[in-house]
């Protein structure tokens, strides 16, 4: 059987070797979205069980997730100045925390 040569027209596996890395604030953008998003959605659903009234502790809960979203989206604008990094994380951070901030603000104008 003739062996075939390393240009044989067969596609080769190719390996992408790069300086780039994760952004730290990304991670941590990304996780404080995680538990913004979570963490409001099931105060929601609480006050949802609740009949509609919402409790004092789970509109102190929604607070502290406007913050967290604030100081996510903060670190996922900045990590994605942060040159050769990837930039998945600091889109995904930036999703995230703005979903739950456009939420929170929408909550507060409806009167929820």
């Amino acid at each position: 059987m003739p062996r075939r040569s390393f240009f044989s027209g067969k596609k080769s596996r190719r390996y992408l070797f790069t300086s780039r890395k994760q952004s730290t604030g990304a991670l941590i953008s990304v996780s404080l979205g995680l538990i913004s998003v979570i963490s409001t959605l099931l105060m929601i659903y609480l006050t949802y069980l609740n009949g509609g009234q919402a409790q004092l502790r789970y509109g102190a809960v929604v607070f502290v997730c406007l913050i967290f979203a604030v100081t996510g989206l903060i670190l996922a604008i900045l990590s994605r100045r942060e040159p050769d990094t990837w930039y998945f994380f600091s889109y995904l951070g930036m999703v995230l925390n703005g979903l739950v901030l456009a939420g929170c603000f929408l909550m507060m104008y409806l009167g929820v």
